[in-house]
This record gives C-alpha cells, structure tokens and sequence, in this order.
C-alpha cells in the first residue's frame, strides 16, 4: 500500500516481488527506493541458511559469524527452548557481546549499514513515511533520502551497546541497541527472534521510525525541499531526486 502511494506520488511505478533486495519503487529516472512506513521498521529477519549464503553479509568482518554463533545458542527445536529459556538466554550473551564489538568499528558499521538498509546499494534513496502505515493516501507526506546521506548521519551519530536487563526477570546482553547521541534515545536493536515455531532462531533487526527521522533532518538542517506535491527531499536527494 505505501508503495503504491509513494509510486503514485512521484509517477514512478512499484518493484513487484522478492523485496529482499529493497527495491521497493522505482522512479522515473530508474532510480531505486526502499519504502519505510509506521512507527518501526522491520529492516531484516535472516535465517541460518541466508547468513550463511550472503555473500554482502559475509564480508562485513565477524558479522555474519557472530551472529550464527547467536542463533546456535539455542537449541535445536522450539520445544527444547521452551523447557530450558534460561540456559539459552545465557548462552547468547556473549555471543551479543561480541557482536555490539564488531559493530562498534565504524568501517563495519557503515557496511552493515548499506547492506540493511539498502541491500549494499541496490536501492538508491530511503523514503519514508512516519506516520501510521495504514493511513489513507491523501494524509501521506513523505521525506526522501540519498543512501550516502543516511548511512553518514546514522554512522556520526550512533552508540552500539547490549541491552541491560533493567527489569527483575530480565537477563541482560540478549540484543545489540542503537542510541541516537542526538537524545539519547534508542533507535534500533538486533535479536534473536525466537517467540514461535515458526520464527524461532532467526536474527532481526529493527529501527524506529520517528527516531530516526530525527536523526536525518537534523543532518540535512535546511536541506529540504518540496520536489513533488507530499513529498520533500533532503540533502543530496535534492539535487539527484527531481520532478
């Protein structure tokens, strides 16, 4: 749906199929988009076999490494994890541990980065929608990114951390945060998604939408502009993004 919008906006036309490369519309320039809308964004869910085929993932450091090492301190079925979540949770901390490491260097940052947001340059802009994914079309602005943009704010901006289990109950060091120096919020996290049969050791990367709009606007300052009725773009978009 928010494709459709977005495609509608700006007269360029929807990527049918596999999304996994983020290329969700393309434009009349034949440059690609990856279309965010809603409060969070699912920005990867990746299995065993996919972190171990992704040739973009496997050359950014220990990522992909680690991040099998976390899915690997669980055990084999959803039904052994039920019986014992607390061997598991402690398990993966340091697993966690190393990956909040490996992503702390900021060259292997950046490369994660291209490759979760814009599958290592497949998509050229990030445009977005902040509001309620579900909203009707006539209520949609949306704000259009260049990827060196995005991945240079976020890069200048973050601190990677673990999580800290601030709650009884809570085991610390089970996700890698994302917080923004720009409030201290945090803006992102990865897990290990294990809350069911079906989406049981598979590693998930989300961001926070407003959060991150945050981020990208204070960059770009007052680098805006209005390039077609709804939509505004930032930065270098302006120049390479026209009507």
């Amino acid at each position: 749906m928010n494709e459709e919008h977005f495609a509608d906006a700006i007269g360029g036309k929807v990527q049918r199929g596999n999304h996994t490369d983020k290329k969700d519309v393309i434009d009349a320039r034949d440059n690609s988009h990856s279309v965010k809308a809603g409060e969070w964004w699912q920005i990867f869910l990746y299995g065993e076999e996919r972190l171990k085929t992704n040739t973009i993932f496997q050359s950014l450091g220990d990522v992909a490494a680690i991040m099998l090492d976390c899915l690997n301190a669980y055990p084999a079925t959803y039904e052994e994890y039920l019986a014992d979540k607390n061997s598991a949770k402690q398990a993966l901390r340091p697993h966690m541990r190393r990956l909040a490491a490996e992503l702390s260097k900021p060259r292997i940052l950046k490369g994660f980065l291209d490759k979760a947001l814009f599958d290592g340059g497949n998509a050229q802009y990030l445009s977005i929608y902040p509001g309620p994914a579900k909203a009707p079309k006539m209520e949609k602005d949306f704000h259009v990114f260049a990827k060196d943009d995005v991945t240079t704010a976020l890069l200048n901006d973050l601190t990677i951390a673990n999580s800290l289990g601030q709650y009884r109950g809570q085991t610390p060091e089970q996700k890698v945060v994302f917080k923004s120096n720009l409030n201290g919020k945090q803006i992102g996290e990865i897990e290990a998604r294990h809350d069911s049969a079906q989406h049981f050791r598979e590693m998930k990367f989300r961001l926070n939408s407003p959060n991150v709009m945050k981020i990208l606007e204070a960059d770009a300052g007052n680098q805006k502009k209005e390039v077609f009725e709804r939509v505004t773009a930032y930065g270098k978009a302006i120049r390479t993004f026209k009507a």
